[in-house]
């Protein structure tokens, strides 16, 4: 049985697309975890309606602890041999399931993963589509985190549009009143899976829309990222794996980089943010400098050489950069 997981908040005007898809799973056998995480919307009372309609379907009601704290509690109910989690606003191809527990079982994975479609609430806006390989591909754990760490591959980033084998339910705890609670977590899991399988086919709707908590104003709550990519950091070096050390480093300091811009676009009165992630960043580059070179590619070292020179040329070429090729 699988244990799906999806977090409730505030989501009404979503929620009834993302069970029916849920719902209409040609792999059956499953159990479906609604945590209503304070909902002052009706996506409680949805959560109820729907349970009458389907026994598969558990529904909790928790005061609001954030999306961490509503995955937790569904993953602490949770008593499939494999678990998934998806986002109360986005919805699944009905083969979801199917695919990623085929996959699964067909290759000894202990996470299977799909690829991702962005679906934008504003239909006069599309995304650019997904390079799709033709094949699946199975991998070690550390494959899959090399991934993450050289080639920021989104969809081995993110919780959702994966199948996890119950297994590793101690390394999914997710922290708790943190943004990018992913990136604190999944390298974790996929570093210490024997086998993971990665399917090329975009079986995950990620929904784009406004009010979302990654869409939403930057804040400096925002800056979240920057912290969990500092762990990872710490946590390869203690792992003694050198080379994702490296890789992690040259990914901490260009993401630096990029909070440093938008810091300085979005919050531009905050100087003393500005100034305190500049000096950050400085200090990163001269500890990991002479790390990094063999793991940054061409445009990774322009980057860096750029803002190292001149943060106000970086930023004006990272503002085209966006206005080019920003998907989220």
């Amino acid at each position: 049985m699988i244990s799906i997981i999806v977090p409730v908040y505030n989501v009404e005007k979503y929620l009834e697309k993302c069970i029916c898809s849920i719902l209409d799973q040609t792999y059956r056998d499953f159990e479906l975890i609604l945590v209503d995480d304070g909902s002052r919307d009706k996506s409680g009372g949805i959560c109820d309606a729907y349970k009458k309609k389907d026994g598969r379907i558990r529904v909790f009601h928790q005061e609001n602890k954030g999306l961490s704290g509503a995955r937790n509690a569904g993953l602490a109910r949770a008593s499939g041999e494999y678990i998934t989690y998806i986002d109360s606003d986005d919805s699944v191809d009905p083969h979801y399931l199917e695919v990623l527990f085929e996959n699964a079982q067909k290759y000894g994975a202990e996470v299977s993963v799909c690829g991702y479609r962005s679906v934008w609430e504003d239909r006069g806006r599309k995304s650019r589509p997904e390079k799709v390989k033709t094949s699946v591909r199975i991998c070690t754990g550390r494959e899959a985190v090399y991934k993450i760490v050289a080639e920021n591959d989104r969809k081995m980033i993110t919780a959702w549009g994966k199948l996890y084998h119950a297994r590793l339910k101690p390394l999914l705890e997710y922290p708790q009143g943190r943004t990018h609670e992913d990136e604190f977590v999944t390298y974790r899991v996929l570093y210490i899976a024997d086998k993971v399988v990665i399917s090329p086919q975009a079986l995950y709707g990620y929904l784009q829309r406004g009010d979302s908590i990654m869409n939403s104003s930057y804040s400096e709550r925002r800056l979240d990222k920057i912290r969990a990519l500092e762990e990872a950091v710490d946590y390869f070096r203690k792992e003694g794996d050198k080379e994702l050390e490296r890789y992690a480093e040259k990914r901490y300091l260009l993401q630096l980089s990029i909070a440093w811009y938008r810091v300085s676009v979005f919050l531009p009165e905050r100087k003393d943010l500005t100034a305190r992630l500049r000096e950050e960043w400085l200090a990163g580059y001269r500890a990991y400098r002479e790390n990094i070179k063999d793991a940054a590619k061409m445009t990774d070292r322009a980057a860096l050489k750029i803002y190292r020179a001149s943060p106000r040329m970086y930023g004006v070429i990272a503002g085209i950069f966006e206005k080019i090729f920003r998907e989220v």
